[in-house]
């Protein structure tokens, strides 16, 4: 990378990066015949190491969580990739609270992201994720892109719907509980 991206990268000032670089601070910084300073980009370093990352929405698919986790690190090898770790989780893609996601896209040990559909990874907001890696020079690597460009509007369509459809379910399901544990309680009190 050049010296002034790497001073903009770094959020300070070229001749603060001057003085890094004079002061042996910058790792694998070199100057060649020339003068010019090289700075080696630590998102390239990332690049060929990949995080697996699967995701089924229940427990009964838990035969098809480990097959997806092992069709993902077949598909990074044979694309050149190391595969640094594999996440596997029962969640809805619809829902946020993730926590083996979180703990994944914090950990800094990898550069590509694979996943096997873009709905493993997120149901709705998938370009948000993939800017979001692209600012810390990360990609993700979606190995059935193509089947899914087909349809994305109607994808798009049918996240919206389902991610509405859960939290309507999701509330008359709490309702539901609620009112069963009000009649228990009546019910209980009647018996005292």
């Amino acid at each position: 990378m050049k010296f002034s991206q790497y001073a903009k990268n770094a959020g300070i000032g070229y001749r603060a990066a001057w003085n890094r670089y004079k002061a042996g601070r910058i790792e694998g910084a070199w100057q060649d015949e020339h003068g010019t300073i090289h700075v080696p980009d630590p998102a390239s370093a990332l690049a060929p190491k990949a995080a697996v990352y699967a995701r089924v929405s229940s427990h009964t698919q838990k035969e098809d969580l480990e097959r997806q986790a092992q069709r993902m690190i077949d598909y990074a090898l044979a694309r050149g990739l190391q595969v640094v770790s594999v996440t596997k989780e029962v969640a809805s893609g619809a829902d946020d609270s993730r926590p083996k996601l979180s703990k994944l896209l914090a950990s800094e040990d990898w550069g590509t992201l694979v996943v096997e559909h873009r709905d493993r990874l997120t149901r709705v907001g998938f370009n948000w994720f993939d800017v979001l890696l692209s600012r810390q020079g990360r990609r993700i690597d979606v190995a059935n892109l193509a089947q899914e460009q087909t349809s994305d509007l109607m994808d798009d369509f049918l996240s919206i719907i389902y991610s509405f459809t859960a939290r309507l379910y999701g509330l008359r399901g709490s309702r539901n509980r609620s009112r069963k544990l009000i009649a228990a309680l009546e019910d209980e009190a009647a018996g005292i």
